[in-house]
């Protein structure tokens, strides 16, 4: 089995957002809510057909157990799984409609990688898989003021760096049709 498969294997379905295929292509395109806001939401557009999309929100919050001294009880919205081309990525994805503090953020894709972490010695345990999703690159982003259409320009002309660790977040605000490779850094 894949990495993907275990994965797929492993989590439920209602945990998992459904992509939508482009017909006569490789590609598909994800539609992703913010959950406190529903009518919030951003299209991804690029992804393979294999990709798995998360709901890491849909996972409980260790409440009766974890303390939230240092916003170890958070987690971000979402995070796709891909092998794209040979290159293997998991895409931690925080959304807002509108702007929130970065160090709150940070405190968010952090714990989704606990959950990645958690997935990982359950395919250890159970999968006897010890190298499960090791080969994968981990990328950050905060996509901030999905709720509304701006009245400025939306496209940025910065050059971006790499979005490597939750500290260094790729952030886009009023995102216009976002592509999988330019979030992963491809």
């Amino acid at each position: 089995m894949t990495d993907l498969d275990i994965l797929n294997d492993m989590i439920m379905d209602s945990a998992k957002v459904d992509i939508e295929p482009k017909s006569g292509s490789d590609k598909a395109s994800v539609t992703l809510k913010e959950p406190q806001s529903p009518a919030s939401k951003v299209v991804i557009f690029g992804l393979p057909h294999n990709a798995i999309v998360i709901r890491v929100d849909a996972f409980k919050s260790p409440d009766t157990i974890l303390t939230e001294t240092r916003g170890q009880r958070k987690r971000a919205d979402y995070i796709i799984v891909a092998n794209k081309n040979g290159k293997k990525n998991i895409l931690h994805i925080e959304i807002k409609t509108t702007k929130d503090s970065e160090k709150n953020i940070i405190k968010q894709l952090k714990g989704s990688v606990c959950f990645v972490g958690y997935c990982k010695e359950i395919a250890k345990q159970f999968w006897y898989e010890n190298d499960f999703l090791s080969e994968f690159n981990h990328r950050y982003v905060s996509i901030t003021r999905t709720g509304s259409i701006p009245k400025r320009k939306t496209r940025t002309e910065k050059k971006w760096e790499d979005n490597d660790t939750p500290e260094h977040m790729m952030k886009l605000s009023y995102p216009h049709k976002p592509q999988f490779n330019r979030l992963v850094g491809a």
